[in-house]
């Protein structure tokens, strides 16, 4: 019996979930943000990385970090540049091999959606 080749995804361990975004810009996801090993008082650096999209890795002291009760807190500041608001939902990606979490806002995911759909209709229509 012959062995598949093993593809990207085989090699790059991703943990997934979503999470509403509360009052505070907090986000509750214990799964997600327990996968990258960030305990409560984790300095980490959070930066938007494409339109609707945040980046969070581990940072430097000093700047922001997982709060006491092991939620990131995204600061008023970065959640006006990228539109986000209290009950969007975000989409999270963790790659705790690079201890690094992609947050995908809804209007990313608006616009990811409406690409897969013009890819459908497209093909429907070949």
């Amino acid at each position: 019996m012959e062995r598949m080749q093993p593809t990207s995804l085989d090699r790059i361990r991703v943990v997934y979930g979503s999470v509403l975004v509360n009052h505070a810009g907090r986000l509750a996801e214990r799964a997600v943000l327990g996968s990258l090993g960030w305990d409560p008082g984790t300095p980490v650096r959070i930066r938007p990385a494409a339109p609707g999209v945040l980046l969070v890795t581990d940072g430097e002291p000093g700047g922001h970090a997982i709060a006491r009760n092991g939620q990131l807190c995204i600061p008023a500041d970065i959640r006006k540049a990228i539109r986000l608001r209290k009950g969007d939902r975000v989409l999270l990606a963790a790659h705790p091999d690079q201890r690094r979490l992609i947050i995908v806002c809804q209007i990313a995911l608006a616009d990811i959606v409406a690409d897969i759909r013009d890819r459908i209709d497209g093909g429907e229509q070949s």
